[in-house]
């Protein structure tokens, strides 16, 4: 689930690697790639589907398998080496390096997710990768995508450990922060560091938003030579500066130093005396990622439909370092804060509907089901418990594979348990819409049915909805959206909610 682990395929580095067009290829090419091709599958067929066992391997063993690996891919570039255009093989070369190079830069990581095992280092792969470093300082490697990707791993790998230090306690963005303070020490190029800098910001933006990020932003600008980079960056910021600007921002909750963010949205600039239906929006993201602004869009159709809707910022990984036990009580108090804040507000507490996607979904649940996760600033006579709940590809099980990493440094890995939906159903839950893709990979079918199961036994009141078809983002999907809002839209509608765009 989390970005940082999310399964990347080797086919990324076998299409045209060098960005040519197909029909550009040579015909010794086209051999040599479609031979790749083969040499690829076998691989991702082995390593992807035994993903844990291959990285409950020793350092020593995992090196050798991956080696092994890269070793095949090498020869096979030998063979057709002496008929390949000359920058092209050296590109291939570069790149089968840098993807392989990039699994061991993950391994450490991966290992401390699917073992016990706390080594001090990986004195192996640290001398493995060592020559890897010049090309961070490189210009004519900047866009090379598997550089890249190279670059993105190793930093995350080295990041850790800069976090543990006391500065960025409590920090709001503690990731970026320590990794852009990291960012010089590998880059002394000044090209290339501004040129990571840049990524670096701009993605933040785009994933977490751009709160409490003018800091670095500044400093950027006094640095950078490059307008383009400055004016790109400006235009992120104009951006989301005005998407605020049709709606109120209130703080709901505060956490140290900085605090968490409402988004309230509504026809009506000031609450009449007939209160509405309120609709709260959580983001996905693998509460790793995501901002509020995501479901801003679907907020002003609610609004201007005659709902009070509300997109809610949440704690996630990659900003506060949080991991997802921080959201849920985040949820449970947002839920809270609208029933104590309903009559200002111009909403219905008794007609509060939560829904998100993905992670966002499992908030959801989790604002109903796990009672025994609350903020100590809450005010418990306040029910966090949703009216009506509307769960799309949600997470239901936190003790499975696919989200280890929360348990990666938990002394009781059984504390997830009170945040996993499959342990806490019980009778008299409110009214539910869950809707599922069964072709759903990156949260098995298996597990929602196991949920709809509980429910059956507890005798609740939902609606389980599946789609054969579109994997996991069938919330996002225009092939699949029209179906999902329509669901959406008719069991809101059987509840005696006002018509809704179910978005």
């Amino acid at each position: 689930m989390k970005k940082l682990i999310t399964l990347s395929f080797i086919f990324g580095f076998i299409s045209g690697l060098n960005a040519q067009d197909s029909l550009k290829l040579t015909e010794v090419q086209t051999q040599y790639l479609a031979e790749q091709k083969i040499l690829g599958k076998k691989f991702s067929d082995g390593f992807y589907p035994d993903y844990m066992r291959m990285h409950q391997l020793s350092e020593k063993d995992f090196i050798t398998k991956i080696g092994a690996t890269a070793a095949e891919f090498d020869s096979l570039l030998n063979a057709y080496h002496s008929r390949l255009p000359k920058e092209y093989a050296a590109t291939e070369r570069l790149e089968i390096k840098m993807y392989f190079d990039r699994l061991l830069v993950e391994y450490p990581y991966n290992h401390e997710i699917y073992t016990a095992e706390r080594p001090k280092g990986y004195p192996i792969i640290e001398r493995q990768i060592k020559d890897d470093l010049p090309l961070f300082n490189d210009p004519a490697l900047l866009e090379n995508p598997e550089v890249r990707r190279f670059i993105q791993s190793f930093l995350s790998y080295k990041v850790n450990a800069r976090l543990s230090k006391p500065a960025y306690n409590g920090l709001y963005n503690k990731r970026l922060y320590a990794m852009w303070n990291m960012l010089p020490k590998y880059f002394k190029d000044r090209k290339c560091r501004n040129y990571q800098q840049y990524h670096l910001l701009l993605d933040h933006i785009n994933n977490n938003g751009y709160k409490y990020t003018q800091q670095l932003y500044e400093a950027f600008k006094k640095e950078n030579p490059d307008t383009a980079f400055v004016s790109k960056l400006a235009r992120a910021y104009l951006d989301s500066q005005n998407d605020l600007k049709d709606h109120q921002v209130l703080e709901y909750k505060r956490i140290g130093d900085y605090g968490l963010d409402i988004h309230i949205f509504r026809k009506d600039s000031l609450p009449g005396k007939n209160k509405k239906p309120a609709i709260v929006f959580f983001h996905g993201g693998s509460w790793s990622e995501g901002q509020p602004s995501w479901h801003f869009a679907a907020c002003r159709k609610y609004a201007e439909k005659g709902w009070v809707a509300c997109s809610v910022e949440y704690r996630i990984f990659g900003s506060q370092g949080t991991l997802p036990f921080a959201a849920v009580m985040d949820a449970r108090s947002a839920i809270r804060w609208l029933r104590e804040h309903g009559d200002e507000l111009g909403l219905d507490t008794g007609r509060i509907v939560a829904t998100g996607n993905s992670a966002g979904g499992h908030l959801v649940l989790a604002a109903a089901l796990a009672t025994g996760w609350n903020e100590k600033t809450d005010k418990l006579k306040f029910s966090p418990v949703p009216n009506v709940l509307l769960v799309n590809s949600g997470v239901y099980d936190l003790t499975d594979e696919k989200t280890a990493w929360i348990r990666k440094d938990l002394k009781n890995k059984s504390l997830v348990k009170g945040i996993s939906p499959n342990e806490l159903v019980r009778h008299n839950l409110p009214p539910m819409l869950l809707v599922h893709s069964a072709a759903d990979q990156a949260v098995p079918y298996p597990s929602v049915q196991k949920f709809v199961a509980l429910m059956k036994d507890a005798d609740n009141k939902f609606e389980f909805r599946t789609l054969e078809k579109g994997g996991h983002f069938i919330f996002a999907d225009p092939l699949y959206t029209p179906v999902v809002f329509s669901w959406r839209r008719e069991f809101l509608k059987q509840l005696g909610y006002p018509d809704a765009e179910g978005d």
